[in-house]
């Protein structure tokens, strides 16, 4: 009997057990029907709302992969041919505006710019000396003329005198001999007055060559010291030596402007519409993992790249496939001492259109 009282409660907790499962049986599939849909909702509202808050956040804010740093370039070539004397820079080098990069061997133009200064002086010293010979044949003129004036005086009185005869006709004769010999020699001493100052304006020209001939000589033995214009790198294709002859046109090594730096993002054509100059943007290199650059929108293309390219797509004829094109936009950045910006490393840009 004690058996059986025993046992009769875990039959019963058997069959309550058995009776709970058979409830829940009929319950769970109208609630994890519930609970599915509750589940896929909340699920697809989200994947809206992420969907809606990227698509929202492209439009404002156009971005772009397709993007490199960019900087000016300048080809150092001499402007004088000669020998390399001595060179100041290595490659890859920063170097402030009015560095010595180089100089030429000085010695033949320093030679010609002595002897430009010699010819020079010559030349001056000559005009001098005609400048004394105009005066002394103005002076001699001046001296023939009251000569040729007292003659003439004395020969209007002799005529007098003749026609009442006092004095012979012979020495009339004579005061107008004289007379006319005077004459011919002022007449000479003028044109020797012209061929002087003829000669002196002709020396004054040949100075004037001389001189700007004296002033390049100058102009070429500066050239032969070659200073940085700008603050920039000197790039890592270096081929210049000591001793190396070179003239111009010569491209010895380039330097990488430091003053001016930019990114050409190359943006969809979908993206463009919103996009204006001035706009602010940010700028991500990969060689900087996490550190923004900012900087400005300065110029937006007017035509894509493949318009400005050496043989442009022509879709008049065949089959024709619509292919986005892409609009170079250029936005300026500044140089960070920290994170120093390299030409052509590959960037991503976004601007912000807001």
């Amino acid at each position: 009997m004690a058996t059986d009282k025993m046992l009769q409660p875990e039959g019963d907790e058997t069959l309550n057990t058995q009776g709970e499962d058979s409830k829940t049986e009929k319950i769970s599939p109208s609630k994890q029907k519930q609970k599915t849909f509750v589940a896929v909702t909340a699920v697809a509202g989200a994947a809206g709302a992420g969907l809606l808050a990227y698509f929202s956040h492209s439009h404002y804010f156009p971005s772009t992969n397709d993007a490199y740093v960019q900087a000016y370039t300048i080809n150092v070539s001499p402007y004088v041919e000669g020998y390399i004397k001595t060179i100041n820079v290595v490659p890859n080098k920063f170097v402030k505006k009015g560095t010595l990069l180089y100089e030429i061997v000085p010695l033949p133009f320093q030679l010609t710019v002595k002897q430009k200064e010699m010819e020079t002086e010559a030349a001056i010293h000559k005009k001098a000396s005609l400048e004394k010979q105009l005066l002394q044949a103005q002076q001699g003129l001046n001296d023939q003329a009251e000569r040729l004036w007292l003659i003439d005086l004395n020969d209007q009185r002799y005529k007098f005198l003749e026609k009442r005869q006092v004095v012979s006709l012979e020495k009339s004769q004579e005061f107008e001999a004289s007379k006319q010999e005077l004459k011919a020699e002022v007449n000479s001493a003028r044109l020797e007055i012209e061929r002087v100052k003829t000669l002196i304006l002709e020396q004054e020209g040949n100075i004037k060559a001389l001189r700007a001939a004296m002033n390049n000589a100058k102009v070429n033995l500066n050239y032969t010291r070659y200073y940085a214009p700008i603050d920039a790198y000197v790039n890592n294709n270096f081929s210049i030596r000591a001793g190396q002859y070179v003239k111009p046109g010569d491209v010895m090594f380039k330097l990488v402007d430091n003053t001016q730096w930019w990114v050409d993002a190359n943006f969809m054509e979908s993206q463009i519409g919103r996009i204006r100059r001035g706009m602010p943007a940010n700028i991500t290199l990969d060689m900087y993992p996490g550190v923004k650059f900012y900087g400005n929108v300065t110029t937006i293309s007017q035509g894509s790249g493949a318009y400005y390219s050496l043989l442009p797509p022509q879709n008049a004829t065949g089959n024709w496939v619509k292919v986005p094109q892409r609009f170079p936009v250029q936005i300026k950045l500044q140089q960070n001492s920290r994170h120093p910006l390299r030409a052509g490393s590959t960037a991503r840009a976004q601007v912000n259109t807001l």
